[in-house]
């Protein structure tokens, strides 16, 4: 018996030096680094909610993403100019006509110009989808609150307004995956 509780001191003992280790690794491997900022911001939406914002949309009407703290919404940062905004921009739409009761876009352009702008979404007839809100960030406030840099760069925002998703870069949002998981998003949302 004396023999079975050395054995299980033996077993307890190197439990302990192994996770004493690993805790004393894993604190000299972060030891005085922060994560990168555009990951503290994703942390922190991801536990506080997205950045709110109050910005025009093309109509002049001002939109917060607050008030759409009922639907799922997607923040979309693009720019005419933006060759892989171009290309993703036709799979949004669609995705936006299979959930209209439920997904909200906000898409939000760094364009130079008004001009070119609304030349873009005229050509795609976005002001014929209803829940596709169209914006300028003319001076990039919303896009730095976000940390966002390189377009197109898409967030994800689900129930309490926080974080479900960012993608980086062009997605087909109109693929079966794609509506597989707003379908999901939005069973789980209800």
């Amino acid at each position: 018996m004396t023999h079975m509780l050395k054995g299980f001191g033996v077993v307890i003992g190197m439990a302990l030096v192994l996770y004493l280790g690993w805790a004393q690794y894993k604190e000299f491997l972060t030891r005085g680094q922060k994560p990168p900022e555009g990951t503290q911001i994703l942390n922190k939406m991801e536990k506080e909610g997205a950045p709110d914002f109050s910005i025009q949309d093309l109509k002049g009407q001002t939109v917060t993403l607050s008030e759409f703290k009922n639907k799922i919404v997607i923040v979309n940062f693009w720019a005419s100019w933006c060759e892989p905004c171009v290309k993703e921009f036709p799979s949004l739409i669609q995705l936006l006509k299979q959930f209209p009761e439920d997904l909200v876009l906000l898409a939000i352009s760094a364009d130079y110009t008004l001009e070119d702008l609304n030349g873009f979404t005229k050509a795609f007839g976005v002001e014929k989808v209803p829940n596709f809100i169209v914006m300028w960030d003319k001076d990039q406030k919303v896009a730095e609150k976000y940390g966002t840099a390189v377009l197109p760069e898409s967030y994800i925002i689900g129930k309490n307004l926080k974080l479900i998703r960012k993608v980086a870069g062009v997605e087909d949002w109109d693929s079966a995956m794609a509506q597989e998981f707003f379908k999901q998003v939005i069973q789980d949302f209800k």
